[in-house]
């Protein structure tokens, strides 16, 4: 039974960002998947500046200026944005990333290859949670926005991944949406939370006190944890006019009736997120890093 429920959950993330996937265009002409971070004195309209602030925050975090051409690993790596920044940022760095979507594989590493950062980034298809990969082959490991996807309050079998695959002293860094607490959610707050979970495949966000406790039980050491909701929140913000944007060309087009859940659901979600987000008793967006 649990097997099959996997199965089930795993099949919904990949027609998900099958039937999506290409959307994401709106947001991010580069395919970045996430939410920017906002530092004093930078343009807030400048969404794609914000985006790319964000992956040097992850980056920096990593502290790759350690290693003489380090592995590091992108996991959940979307169309792999944020890596072919990062190589663009780092000479040195080889960069792999993971995905179960093969989609995503193939378009990614096309991608890849049209900005002629082929010999330095590939993307493969593989569960996060059980990488391709033997014990400490890394030295560096993030997941932006994808760690939500892995399973359960504390995403326990996803710290322990990570913790195999990283060499002693490596670095990693997850950036993402948390739950501050366990505790059951106000009736309208579960309702948003239950269908914002549902447009966007997942199951559900980690409560950042568990997530922690799993980090540590790993083995992690030197764990800090960011609140940077007020540095995500001008990107978001962005969300109302990409999506205003978006339902304008599908109008134009004649494309409205042809709209199927997944492209629905993700331009819904973004707007249940920010309903999440002003929530800030029960919701905030971390950074949380750590080294082996």
């Amino acid at each position: 039974m649990l097997a099959a429920i996997q199965s089930t959950a795993r099949q919904k993330i990949i027609h998900y960002f099958e039937g999506a996937g290409l959307d994401y265009y709106y947001w991010d002409k580069a395919f970045n998947m996430h939410f920017g971070y906002y530092k004093p004195g930078m343009n807030p309209f400048d969404r794609s500046a914000l985006l790319h602030q964000m992956n040097r925050e992850v980056m920096n975090r990593l502290r790759l200026e350690r290693y003489v051409e380090p592995l590091v690993l992108d996991l959940g790596c979307g169309l792999g944005a944020a890596s072919r920044f990062m190589a663009k940022e780092n000479s040195e760095a080889q960069f792999s990333g993971f995905t179960i979507t093969p989609w995503q594989v193939n378009f990614g590493n096309q991608l890849t290859r049209e900005e002629g950062l082929g010999h330095r980034l590939t993307l493969y298809e593989s569960d996060f949670a059980a990488l391709p990969l033997g014990n400490e082959s890394a030295e560096a490991a993030f997941a932006l926005e994808s760690a939500c996807y892995a399973k359960g309050h504390d995403k326990a079998e996803f710290a322990r991944e990570v913790y195999r695959v990283l060499k002693p002293g490596g670095c990693f860094v997850v950036a993402d949406g948390f739950r501050k607490h366990s505790r059951p959610l106000p009736g309208w707050l579960d309702k948003v939370y239950r269908k914002n979970m549902d447009c966007w495949a997942l199951t559900e966000l980690a409560d950042i006190h568990l997530f922690t406790k799993a980090l540590q039980k790993a083995g992690f050491r030197n764990i800090r944890v960011e609140d940077i909701s007020w540095r995500v929140a001008p990107s978001f913000a962005h969300i109302p006019f990409v999506t205003l944007r978006f339902y304008w060309d599908v109008w134009q087009r004649k494309e409205a009736a042809k709209l199927d859940r997944e492209r629905k659901n993700n331009a819904l979600a973004p707007a249940l997120g920010m309903i999440m987000g002003a929530s800030r008793k029960h919701f905030s967006y971390y950074l949380v890093s750590g080294e082996k």
